[in-house]
Parts: structure tokens; C-alpha cells; sequence
């Protein structure tokens, strides 16, 4: 009688050497699906050890595959740790993207967009704060966040500049300059020294009040400050000391 396909012993992998556990069978995986565990790995080996734990090598240990494939998705490790911070401000950006449609007003949409910033914090914080500790490793991602960071201060700043008609210049400058303090917003969470919903009160009467008042009152620009002179002291051609002072 025939066994049917489905009462076909499955395959084993190649007996291990006694004492050692056996390795681990890699499956075959669609490309985005394997991209996104090398990701997901590369997380891992952060929380363990910092970038420096992220090399080529380790992660496709990890992973269960030759060093070969994971350089069909990544030419170095700075690159996956580049590619993992795309995709963590990627997600970002979905959410909150979705937490301001249908939102008009200045003041909503900043409480729109800062609840839905804390919601992924809560969700993929400790991630997202692993990500971004790499910084001062890795130079693709120090370059990434500046440029997340400029993107963001320029849509802020063309919504606060239609909202107070300010000009885009200022009111993007002012943008940059409340996004930093969104670190002061997280620390006091972080530490409980003020619930969720009177952090994003606070935060956000401290943006529409200075918008309202860079609207109100204008920086004062003064005279052009004079360029800063370079004294230079006479030397002698020869030694090279300077001239006595007769």
C-alpha cells in the first residue's frame, strides 16, 4: 500500500556531533519576510550588546543562515542598522500620519499627532530608544535621524506658518526647537512625574503659545553683527617672534 504525501516521514537535518544541539534547519523565507527577521535579530543583538554586537556575522548566526545571504539584503552592518531605523520612523510616521487625517486645526492636530507619537513609544519604545542609541556608532543613522528630524521641523513648520501667519523660516526654526523638547516630554513620563494627558496638555499649550507669540511680537533682528577681527601680531621674517614694541 502507498503511503499518502501526507504520511511521509519529514526529512532530518544532518546528525550533530554528541554534546552539541543540533542546527537549526533555516526555512525558505519570501524575501521582505527574511529582510524583516534579520531586522528583528539585529534588534536582539542591540539589546545584548550594543551596535557592536551588530555584525554581519552574528546576526546571520542568529538568524540561522549563511553570511552570504544577509549580504543579499544589506552591503554592511551599518546599513541594516540604517535600514532598521528607516523602518521604526517609517511606522512612525504611518501612525501618526493616520492620527492627523481628517484633523484641521493647529491645536488638534498637534495633540493628535503627539498622542499617536506616544502610543508607538508605548508600544516599540524600548526598541525605538535601542535604535537611537547607536548614533554615536553609526554615521548612516546619526545622518538618517538629522534628516527625520529636519522633515518633521519643516511639516510642523509650514502648519504652524499657514496657522499664526508666520514665515516659513521662523515658524520651521521654532518647529525644530519644540521638537527638542519632546526629550524633556519623555524623560517625565518615563519617570512618572506627570500623567500622559497633562504631559501633551502641557506640551501642547507650550507650542500654540509660542507660535501665538512669535505671531504677536516678531523677534527683533538688530544691526548686522560686525565680523569678528582676527589680530594677527607682527613677527620677523627670520625667527618668526614677535617685534619688540618700541
Amino acid at each position: 500500500m502507498t503511503r499518502s504525501p501526507a504520511s511521509k516521514p519529514a526529512k532530518t537535518a544532518k546528525a550533530a556531533s554528541p554534546g552539541s544541539a543540533p542546527a537549526p534547519i533555516p526555512r525558505r523565507l519570501p524575501g521582505d519576510l527574511r529582510r524583516a527577521q534579520l531586522l528583528d535579530v539585529a534588534i536582539e543583538l542591540l539589546g545584548e550588546g550594543g551596535a557592536e554586537a551588530v555584525t554581519m556575522e552574528g546576526v546571520a548566526a542568529r538568524a540561522g543562515v549563511s553570511k552570504a545571504l544577509g549580504y543579499r539584503y544589506f552591503d554592511n552592518a551599518d546599513q541594516l542598522l540604517l535600514a532598521l531605523h528607516d523602518r521604526e520612523m517609517a511606522e512612525m510616521g504611518i501612525r501618526v500620519r493616520a492620527a492627523l487625517h481628517g484633523t484641521t486645526g493647529f491645536e488638534p492636530r498637534v495633540r493628535a499627532s503627539l498622542a499617536a507619537w506616544l502610543d508607538v513609544l508605548a508600544e516599540r519604545g524600548t526598541v525605538i530608544a535601542t535604535v537611537m542609541a547607536v548614533r554615536p556608532v553609526s554615521g548612516p543613522v546619526d545622518d538618517a535621524s538629522r534628516s527625520v528630524h529636519a522633515t518633521v521641523s519643516e511639516f510642523y513648520g509650514t502648519m504652524a506658518a499657514e496657522a499664526f501667519d508666520l514665515s516659513p523660516n521662523l515658524a520651521t526654526v521654532a518647529a525644530s526647537i519644540m521638537l527638542a523638547g519632546l526629550d524633556g516630554l519623555i524623560d517625565c513620563w518615563v519617570s512618572r512625574r506627570m500623567p500622559r494627558r497633562e504631559l501633551v496638555d502641557t506640551y501642547t499649550t507650550m507650542c500654540v503659545a509660542a507660535f501665538a507669540a512669535l505671531a504677536d511680537e516678531p523677534p527683533v533682528i538688530g544691526a548686522p553683527e560686525p565680523e569678528p577681527r582676527v589680530r594677527t601680531r607682527a613677527r620677523t621674517r627670520t625667527t618668526g617672534r614677535p617685534r619688540p614694541r618700541g
